[in-house]
């Protein structure tokens, strides 16, 4: 599996330039919409080749880098997936 900060990284600079904001922006700036969201999703289980299990509401936290990671992490462990 690749380097999961890497993953989150690079689903995040290419949201960045989707929206024409910087690439090191805060994930609030460039994950502003419920579709944004699920593109982010989208893109995390194709490049980890896994499915992922969210409920009604994405559980992306969107304070920080660090924050976003972390969120991740968990989501993957809840799903079953080994980060």
């Amino acid at each position: 599996m690749e380097d999961l900060k890497k993953v989150v990284d690079d689903l995040l600079e290419q949201l960045a330039q989707a929206r024409d904001v910087p690439a090191d922006a805060e994930p609030s700036q460039i994950i502003v919409s419920s579709l944004d969201q699920m593109r982010f999703l989208v893109g995390l289980e194709e490049r980890l080749d896994a499915m992922l299990d969210v409920g009604d509401v994405l559980p992306f936290d969107l304070t920080d880098r660090e924050a976003l990671l972390k969120s991740v992490h968990e989501l993957l462990v809840e799903s079953g997936v080994t980060p």
